[in-house]
């Protein structure tokens, strides 16, 4: 009798053990998917050698999604085909240090969840040490960047008249265009331009300044997932609170004070910082 009351024992663990296992696994695979589209732009959104996408967009999507209950599905995207394919819905949106300015009213945007520092690199060597210095000098940029748009626009009033603005494909061949000397300058973020500097040590420097500090968010279709947008600010003011964001771009070398609150100077800041609090 003993014996049989052991075996029922066991016998109702093992129902229960599977059913909690069951359960378990239910409750992961309720996490809908999020397809993540992103443009290769080191060091925010990239593929490592093993073809694992990474970087500082990458961190924060996976940390946020797992706070806010979805799974993040990365897709590399061409950065002239990004908006289409948002369009088209071949994406859920767009994560890939986009900036909001200038397109508030045509995407659906989250808050902020770090700011952009756009900065002037030029060779050690170089007499450049400010925006009027690039007076009829040659510039290289990414073509389709808010770099390019900068200086196409003229969204910098103190951004002098150039002799030549070249526009690359690709950013690592914006750096080529000043290391060979077809340009005399080039603009990009910061932590981008820095992956590539970085390689040449007391080579390349920046100007003492940020040309232009902006928000960055995800970009869904306007007639986007309003409770995804609703979801992810949650965690971006949960990853802010518990110092998450931080953690984050220290990880890359980045400054914490510029990339999550937007620079000393900038007025943004002490609004970000209200925002964590």
């Amino acid at each position: 009798m003993r014996k049989k009351g052991v075996l029922l024992v066991v016998a109702l663990a093992v129902i229960l053990g599977v059913c909690a296992c069951g359960t378990k696994q239910k409750k992961e695979a309720v996490f809908p998917g999020l397809i993540i589209g992103g443009t290769s732009y080191t060091p925010y959104f990239y593929q490592d050698i093993n073809g694992n996408y990474s970087g500082i967009d990458v961190d924060v999507a996976k940390e946020a999604c797992k706070r806010a209950g979805y799974t993040p599905v990365f897709q590399m995207i061409p950065i002239e085909d990004r908006f289409v394919e948002l369009e088209n819905k071949k994406v859920d949106c767009l994560w890939s240090y986009l900036t909001i300015e200038g397109r508030e009213n045509r995407y659906l945007w989250t808050n902020p969840y770090l700011y952009t520092q756009r900065v002037v690199g030029v060779r050690s060597d170089s007499t450049i040490q400010s925006l009027a210095d690039l007076e009829e000098k040659r510039v290289g940029v990414q073509a389709g960047s808010t770099s390019e748009k900068i200086i196409l626009k003229q969204m910098n009033p103190n951004f002098p008249k150039l002799e030549q603005l070249t526009c690359f494909r690709e950013l690592g061949e914006v750096f080529t265009s000043l290391r060979k000397g077809y340009v005399d300058a080039i603009i990009g973020h910061e932590g981008a331009l820095q992956t590539y500097t970085e390689e040449y040590p007391g080579e390349y420097r920046f100007l003492n300044m940020s040309l232009r500090s902006e928000a960055v968010g995800v970009a869904f279709r306007k007639e986007g997932d309003a409770d995804a947008v609703r979801r992810l600010n949650e965690a971006f003011g949960e990853m802010r609170k518990d110092g998450t964001m931080e953690k984050i771009v220290e990880k890359y070398g980045l400054d914490v004070e510029k990339n999550v609150y937007g620079g000393a100077e900038d007025d943004q800041t002490e609004t970000a910082k209200e925002q964590s609090e």
